[in-house]
Protein backbone atom coordinates (compact mmCIF):
# COMPACT_ATOMS: atom_id res chain seq x y z
CA UNK A 1 0.00 0.00 0.00
CA UNK A 2 1.41 3.46 -1.15
CA UNK A 3 1.74 5.94 2.07
CA UNK A 4 0.09 9.09 2.05
CA UNK A 5 2.16 12.23 1.41
CA UNK A 6 0.90 14.84 3.56
CA UNK A 7 2.89 17.74 2.84
CA UNK A 8 2.32 20.31 -0.64
CA UNK A 9 4.35 20.57 -3.40
CA UNK A 10 5.41 23.86 -3.95
CA UNK A 11 4.97 24.43 -7.89
CA UNK A 12 7.68 26.96 -9.35
CA UNK A 13 6.81 29.47 -12.39
CA UNK A 14 9.24 27.30 -15.06
CA UNK A 15 7.99 25.53 -17.29
CA UNK A 16 5.41 26.96 -18.54
CA UNK A 17 3.63 27.13 -22.26
CA UNK A 18 4.42 24.11 -24.48
CA UNK A 19 6.07 22.28 -21.61
CA UNK A 20 3.11 22.55 -19.41
CA UNK A 21 0.93 21.04 -22.05
CA UNK A 22 3.63 18.38 -22.76
CA UNK A 23 3.66 17.52 -18.94
CA UNK A 24 -0.39 17.52 -18.78
CA UNK A 25 -0.39 15.34 -22.04
CA UNK A 26 2.09 13.60 -20.52
CA UNK A 27 0.73 12.88 -17.67
CA UNK A 28 -3.23 12.02 -18.99
CA UNK A 29 -1.92 8.97 -21.14
CA UNK A 30 -0.33 7.69 -18.31
CA UNK A 31 -3.77 7.85 -16.32
CA UNK A 32 -5.06 6.30 -19.23
CA UNK A 33 -2.52 3.39 -18.97
CA UNK A 34 -2.94 3.17 -15.21
CA UNK A 35 -6.79 2.46 -15.78
CA UNK A 36 -6.81 0.27 -18.29
CA UNK A 37 -3.66 -2.06 -16.46
CA UNK A 38 -5.92 -1.82 -13.02
CA UNK A 39 -8.76 -3.11 -15.38
CA UNK A 40 -6.43 -5.87 -16.67
CA UNK A 41 -6.34 -7.11 -13.07
CA UNK A 42 -2.28 -5.21 -12.53
CA UNK A 43 -3.42 -4.36 -8.82
CA UNK A 44 -0.11 -2.58 -8.39
CA UNK A 45 -1.50 0.15 -11.14
CA UNK A 46 -3.67 1.21 -8.50
CA UNK A 47 -1.04 2.06 -5.73
CA UNK A 48 0.88 4.25 -8.74
CA UNK A 49 -2.54 6.00 -9.58
CA UNK A 50 -2.50 6.91 -5.91
CA UNK A 51 1.34 7.97 -5.45
CA UNK A 52 0.65 10.09 -8.38
CA UNK A 53 -2.73 12.22 -7.37
CA UNK A 54 -2.36 12.03 -3.61
CA UNK A 55 -1.21 15.91 -2.58
CA UNK A 56 -3.32 17.25 -5.34
CA UNK A 57 -6.29 15.76 -3.97
CA UNK A 58 -4.87 16.74 -0.69
CA UNK A 59 -4.07 19.63 -1.35
CA UNK A 60 -7.37 20.61 -2.30
CA UNK A 61 -9.01 18.74 0.80
CA UNK A 62 -7.16 20.91 2.83
CA UNK A 63 -8.10 23.95 0.91
CA UNK A 64 -12.09 23.19 2.01
CA UNK A 65 -11.52 21.73 5.10
CA UNK A 66 -8.66 23.23 6.50
CA UNK A 67 -8.01 20.45 9.17
CA UNK A 68 -5.20 18.15 8.37
CA UNK A 69 -6.79 15.38 9.78
CA UNK A 70 -10.05 15.86 8.32
CA UNK A 71 -8.13 15.96 4.80
CA UNK A 72 -6.20 13.02 5.05
CA UNK A 73 -10.08 11.81 6.08
CA UNK A 74 -11.09 12.77 2.75
CA UNK A 75 -7.93 11.73 0.43
CA UNK A 76 -8.74 8.45 1.82
CA UNK A 77 -12.79 8.12 1.23
CA UNK A 78 -12.14 9.98 -2.24
CA UNK A 79 -9.53 7.08 -2.88
CA UNK A 80 -11.85 4.34 -1.75
CA UNK A 81 -14.42 5.59 -4.11
CA UNK A 82 -12.18 5.71 -6.93
CA UNK A 83 -10.91 1.91 -6.29
CA UNK A 84 -15.37 1.08 -6.67
CA UNK A 85 -15.55 3.02 -9.61
CA UNK A 86 -12.26 2.17 -11.70
CA UNK A 87 -13.11 -1.15 -12.83
CA UNK A 88 -15.86 0.58 -15.08
CA UNK A 89 -14.10 3.59 -15.72
CA UNK A 90 -12.91 4.68 -19.12
CA UNK A 91 -10.08 5.37 -19.37
CA UNK A 92 -10.02 7.93 -21.48
CA UNK A 93 -11.93 10.00 -19.20
CA UNK A 94 -10.67 12.93 -17.32
CA UNK A 95 -9.27 11.39 -14.30
CA UNK A 96 -8.04 14.44 -13.05
CA UNK A 97 -11.44 16.34 -13.08
CA UNK A 98 -13.00 13.21 -11.26
CA UNK A 99 -10.84 13.17 -8.45
CA UNK A 100 -11.35 16.96 -7.95
CA UNK A 101 -15.48 16.93 -8.06
CA UNK A 102 -15.38 13.62 -5.96
CA UNK A 103 -13.18 15.45 -3.76
CA UNK A 104 -15.09 18.46 -3.81
CA UNK A 105 -18.17 17.04 -3.22
CA UNK A 106 -17.34 15.02 -0.20
CA UNK A 107 -15.48 18.32 1.58
CA UNK A 108 -18.27 20.25 1.06
CA UNK A 109 -20.97 17.55 2.13
CA UNK A 110 -18.78 17.18 5.51
CA UNK A 111 -19.04 20.12 6.67
CA UNK A 112 -22.22 21.01 5.65
CA UNK A 113 -23.09 17.57 7.98
CA UNK A 114 -20.83 18.98 10.56
CA UNK A 115 -23.33 22.31 10.20
CA UNK A 116 -20.18 24.25 11.48
CA UNK A 117 -18.64 27.94 10.75
CA UNK A 118 -15.97 27.76 8.47
CA UNK A 119 -12.68 27.10 10.34
CA UNK A 120 -10.08 29.24 10.52
CA UNK A 121 -6.30 28.26 9.82
CA UNK A 122 -4.12 27.74 12.61
CA UNK A 123 -0.49 29.20 12.71
CA UNK A 124 0.97 25.78 12.17
CA UNK A 125 -1.30 25.03 8.97
CA UNK A 126 -0.21 28.25 7.78
CA UNK A 127 3.57 27.06 8.37
CA UNK A 128 2.91 23.99 6.86
CA UNK A 129 1.21 25.66 3.55
CA UNK A 130 4.68 28.01 3.13
CA UNK A 131 7.08 25.05 3.28
CA UNK A 132 10.73 24.66 3.56
CA UNK A 133 11.76 27.22 1.41
CA UNK A 134 10.83 29.64 4.31
CA UNK A 135 12.68 28.29 7.15
CA UNK A 136 14.93 31.52 6.98
CA UNK A 137 15.52 33.33 10.41
CA UNK A 138 14.93 36.35 8.50
CA UNK A 139 11.42 35.05 7.28
CA UNK A 140 10.56 34.09 10.59
CA UNK A 141 11.05 37.50 12.20
CA UNK A 142 8.94 39.12 9.47
CA UNK A 143 6.13 36.75 9.92
CA UNK A 144 6.10 36.95 13.66
CA UNK A 145 5.01 40.68 13.12
CA UNK A 146 2.95 40.39 9.83
CA UNK A 147 1.20 36.65 10.29
CA UNK A 148 -1.52 37.40 12.25
CA UNK A 149 -2.63 40.15 10.22
CA UNK A 150 -2.81 38.42 6.89
CA UNK A 151 -3.98 35.22 8.35
CA UNK A 152 -7.41 37.33 9.73
CA UNK A 153 -7.44 39.30 6.43
CA UNK A 154 -7.84 35.67 3.98
CA UNK A 155 -10.34 34.41 6.49
CA UNK A 156 -12.56 37.18 5.86
CA UNK A 157 -12.69 36.35 2.59
CA UNK A 158 -15.90 34.41 0.90
CA UNK A 159 -15.60 31.10 0.86
CA UNK A 160 -14.61 30.38 -2.46
CA UNK A 161 -12.86 33.72 -2.87
CA UNK A 162 -10.73 31.92 -0.21
CA UNK A 163 -10.03 28.62 -1.65
CA UNK A 164 -9.24 29.81 -4.49
CA UNK A 165 -6.52 32.13 -3.10
CA UNK A 166 -5.56 29.55 -0.57
CA UNK A 167 -4.71 27.24 -3.56
CA UNK A 168 -3.42 29.52 -5.92
CA UNK A 169 -1.52 32.07 -3.38
CA UNK A 170 0.63 28.59 -2.18
CA UNK A 171 0.95 26.90 -5.34
CA UNK A 172 -0.81 24.04 -4.67
CA UNK A 173 -2.84 23.47 -7.24
CA UNK A 174 -2.50 25.46 -11.18
CA UNK A 175 -5.47 28.12 -12.49
CA UNK A 176 -6.74 25.00 -14.52
CA UNK A 177 -6.82 22.56 -11.88
CA UNK A 178 -8.70 24.90 -9.42
CA UNK A 179 -11.15 25.40 -12.16
CA UNK A 180 -11.27 21.51 -12.87
CA UNK A 181 -12.18 21.30 -9.00
CA UNK A 182 -14.58 24.11 -8.51
CA UNK A 183 -16.66 23.41 -11.63
CA UNK A 184 -15.72 26.66 -13.81
CA UNK A 185 -13.59 28.25 -15.82
CA UNK A 186 -10.36 29.51 -15.59
CA UNK A 187 -11.33 32.75 -16.12
CA UNK A 188 -13.86 32.40 -13.45
CA UNK A 189 -10.89 31.22 -11.03
CA UNK A 190 -8.57 34.74 -12.39
CA UNK A 191 -11.98 36.68 -11.68
CA UNK A 192 -11.94 34.93 -8.01
CA UNK A 193 -8.41 35.52 -7.46
CA UNK A 194 -8.72 39.59 -8.44
CA UNK A 195 -11.49 39.81 -6.26
CA UNK A 196 -9.57 37.70 -2.96
CA UNK A 197 -6.42 39.67 -4.31
CA UNK A 198 -8.65 44.07 -4.41
CA UNK A 199 -9.99 42.51 -0.63
CA UNK A 200 -6.76 41.64 0.54
CA UNK A 201 -4.75 44.28 -0.80
CA UNK A 202 -7.57 46.61 1.17
CA UNK A 203 -7.47 45.38 4.02
CA UNK A 204 -3.84 45.36 4.30
CA UNK A 205 -3.27 48.75 2.97
CA UNK A 206 -0.66 50.47 4.46
CA UNK A 207 0.61 47.61 6.45
CA UNK A 208 1.37 44.15 4.56
CA UNK A 209 0.57 45.02 0.39
CA UNK A 210 3.53 43.31 -0.94
CA UNK A 211 2.37 39.88 0.64
CA UNK A 212 -0.80 40.45 -0.56
CA UNK A 213 0.31 41.04 -4.06
CA UNK A 214 2.29 38.08 -4.66
CA UNK A 215 -0.11 36.20 -6.67
CA UNK A 216 -0.92 39.09 -9.07
CA UNK A 217 2.93 37.28 -10.45
CA UNK A 218 1.62 34.11 -10.05
CA UNK A 219 -1.83 33.66 -11.64
CA UNK A 220 -0.78 31.19 -14.66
Amino acid sequence: MVNFLYTPIVYTSEGKGTDQMRHADAATAENEVLIARFQQGEVEAFDRLMATHTNKVFALAWGVLQNREEAKDAVQEVFIKLHAALPKFPPANNLNAWLYRVCLNHCIDRKRRAKRTPTHMTEEDWERLRGSEHDEPEFRAHQSETGRIIRKAVDTLPERQRLVFVLRHYKLLSINEIAEAIGCTSGAVKAHLSRATARLRDRLKGRIVSEAGEVDRNEV
